[in-house]
């Protein structure tokens, strides 16, 4: 029993050491980087028949989201209300829960901040802080100092047009979100800039401003459910 005690005590303080300074484990909780990480009732279908499987989010009973994938990427994204009665009878019978799950790397922000398209967890900042929902995760767009613009739907930074990592090539930002017009703003030097991928629905730094660097909790680097989707995250 002593050996075995010993055994359990010096795993328990290695586990705790990994989960407080190397890694952490989050699950998604909402659809605001969709497609890249699902929080949501979603589908796989082909919706617009071009053989390709689209990402469709449910929004309510005759409301969807659907991103259309080419290839390997999710071009492009709309919200459809009252899509056909035969597709909506399609998509009832598809539609599953699903919450992502990923790997946080606890140590990636000691010595130096995101660079942009990292995908970030942090501690909402007390402008936004719900008690219900304490972490957030999004993509990091605007490094301390940088200057940031949405134009024609594309990232810029520094003036430059940002398509890498990939994503950033397909993603197509809003300017306005939840009826404030986003405008070209120099990030302060210690906060850093985060966006939902799903632009459509996510409420981000361009409503509420900048991250605090003390709130970065990692970098999510990979999803290891649902078993599938096993991929590292970019």
């Amino acid at each position: 029993m002593r050996e075995w005690l010993d055994a359990l005590v010096i795993a328990y303080i290695l586990a705790m050491f990994i989960r407080t300074f190397v890694l952490e484990l989050f699950k998604i909780p909402t659809g605001s980087m969709s497609p890249t990480l699902i929080g949501d009732m979603v589908a796989m279908y082909d919706y617009d028949d071009d053989g390709d499987e689209d990402l469709v989010l449910s929004k309510g009973p005759t409301r969807i989201h659907v991103f259309y994938k080419e290839g390997d990427h999710y071009i492009r994204d709309e919200v459809i209300n009252g899509p056909p009665l035969h597709k909506i009878n399609r998509l009832k019978r598809k539609f599953k829960k699903r919450h992502d799950m990923i790997a946080v790397c606890k140590f990636a922000y000691w010595f130096s901040p995101p660079k942009i398209g990292d995908i970030v967890v942090f501690k909402v900042p007390l402008v936004i802080w719900d008690p219900a929902r304490p972490i957030y995760i999004k993509r990091a767009v605007g490094p301390p100092g940088d200057n940031i613009a949405i134009h024609n739907g594309f990232l810029y930074v520094n003036g430059e047009k940002i398509t890498s990592p990939e994503p950033l090539k397909y993603i197509r930002y809003q300017q306005v979100c939840e009826g404030i017009l986003f405008r070209p703003t120099t990030v302060p030097p210690d906060q850093v800039y985060v966006f939902g991928d799903n632009t459509k629905n996510s409420r981000d730094s361009r409503v509420w401003g900048g991250v605090p660097l003390d709130n970065l909790k990692g970098k999510a680097f990979v999803r290891y459910w649902p078993p599938r989707q096993i991929r590292f995250l970019r």
